[in-house]
């Protein structure tokens, strides 16, 4: 009997405005992962195009008051320096002064002292002031979407690659066939087991999706389960959302919570690669991994395999230069690994370009991996692919030297494998024509 792990999550409210970007006086008593790279300037070159990337995606985002508030922090920021500056300049006169005659200049020098103690006041106020509006102005940026892939649907999904036909229908759910078949056992989102042939499957699965990558190309990577509130915060997810996130409880850091995520993704990843280096002749960097899937569901929704908490899946993890036409091919070979490793499996499947109303605010590209469902007569999704561009990097400083210059590679991540929804798709697929749950090429991976 293979089953999953019961764990206890409490929903965890906080005060702090972010856990990616932290001003200087929160620094004062919070240790600083990491400071994102933001550049505010170069998005508004194409203010028109980040205007339509907003609408096709339907964001409630007011682009022009983002961006009075980033011109009304520089022009604060600005003055902040002008001030530092002065401070240093009078600091010098005065020393220069003082090495001349003291008592020569005792007028002027204390003219001077007085004058810098003004502006040493000045420019208390201004860093308390200025504190607020930098984090405002910021995380203002910091959740403005990432640039749209010229391939990304504005409105309908498009087809990539289809592979055989629709199955026919059937009056059963796969619920009631595996329950029928004693295969599946619930008692609750978070904690279902597989059995009998159901948890053979999930073996040969993983198996055949470990095997097939390593015949690719790709180099197996072994994740942590866990990942900060930075880390979930700089792939695009609000560390405080329990919709979307699992908090630890009784982790340590108010600001810095830990996060149960799973070894199997794109958090797992970008927990080792934050504030990472690496050396150009490394590059791609093409990695997969095999482990847990950790998310809320709905509770509300009756319990299916569709609909779970935990979930056995594989993560690929490409990383490029900061090149597009690479980052380009990188995705091509992707894409096509992926039908070479599904259209074996013998069942009906189709890769699409998913609209731009659906990405997530971090994905530039999207291609969702769909299986049907014979007894809902819908699509579902069991997998997929999403283009971040630089989009993570910049956010988690995951960059390489070229030039003496720092560049920040581009990163392409999915799951491109979720064992439970493709098991549901197949209980349903195989159910009309009385199929056997292990095919054979599952059976020879055990």
């Amino acid at each position: 009997m293979a089953g999953l792990v019961r764990v206890s999550f409490r929903t965890v409210n906080r005060k702090f405005s972010s856990a990616l970007y932290i001003t200087g006086d929160k620094a004062q008593t919070n240790f600083v992962v990491l400071t994102p790279h933001i550049d505010f300037e170069d998005q508004i070159k194409d203010k028109s195009d980040l205007i339509k990337n907003i609408e096709a995606r339907k964001l409630n985002i007011n682009l022009e008051k983002i961006e009075k508030r980033w011109d009304f922090f520089k022009m604060i920021d600005d003055h902040k320096t002008v001030l530092e500056v002065t401070r240093t300049e009078i600091y010098k006169i005065i020393k220069q002064l003082k090495e001349e005659g003291a008592d020569k200049n005792k007028g002027n020098i204390e003219k001077l002292e007085l004058h810098v103690k003004l502006v040493k006041d000045d420019l208390r106020n201004v860093r308390e002031f200025s504190y607020g509006l930098e984090e405002s102005a910021n995380l203002a940026v910091l959740g403005l979407p990432n640039v749209l892939h010229p391939k990304t649907p504005l409105r309908n999904e498009s087809v990539y690659h289809q592979f055989l036909d629709k199955p026919n229908a059937t009056d059963k759910s796969h619920m009631e066939i595996g329950e029928s078949l004693n295969l599946v056992e619930f008692t609750d989102p978070t904690f279902y087991f597989l059995k009998s042939d159901a948890s053979l499957f999930e073996f040969a699965l993983t198996n055949y999706f470990q095997t097939k990558m390593l015949e690719l190309g790709l180099i197996q990577f072994s994740n942590a389960d866990f990942a900060r509130s930075v880390v979930v915060e700089g792939c695009g997810t609000g560390y405080l959302d329990n919709s979307k996130i699992f908090t630890l409880e009784g982790s340590n850091s108010d600001i810095n919570r830990l996060h149960v995520v799973g070894g199997g993704t794109l958090y797992a990843f970008m927990a080792y690669f934050s504030k990472h280096v690496v050396q150009p002749a490394l590059l791609p960097l093409k990695y997969f991994s095999i482990g847990r899937k950790y998310i809320p569901v709905d509770g509300s929704n009756k319990f299916n395999l569709f609909n779970l908490s935990q979930n056995t899946v594989g993560q690929a993890f490409v990383a490029t230069e900061d090149d597009t036409q690479k980052m380009d091919a990188a995705l091509d070979v992707l894409l096509k690994q992926i039908v070479e490793l599904y259209e074996p499996l013998g069942y009906h499947f189709k890769l699409v370009y998913v609209p731009a109303s659906e990405l997530e605010i971090g994905e530039s590209l999207k291609v969702s991996i769909q299986m049907f469902s014979n007894y809902s007569q819908e699509y579902v999704e069991v997998g997929n692919v999403s283009v971040y561009d630089n989009y993570l990097s910049k956010r988690l400083l995951f960059t390489y030297p070229a030039n003496k210059q720092t560049k920040f590679v581009k990163v392409i991540a999915g799951e491109v494998l979720n064992v439970q929804k493709i098991l549901g798709c197949v209980l349903e697929n195989n159910f009309p024509d009385k199929k056997p749950l292990m095919s054979n090429l599952l059976q020879k991976q055990l």
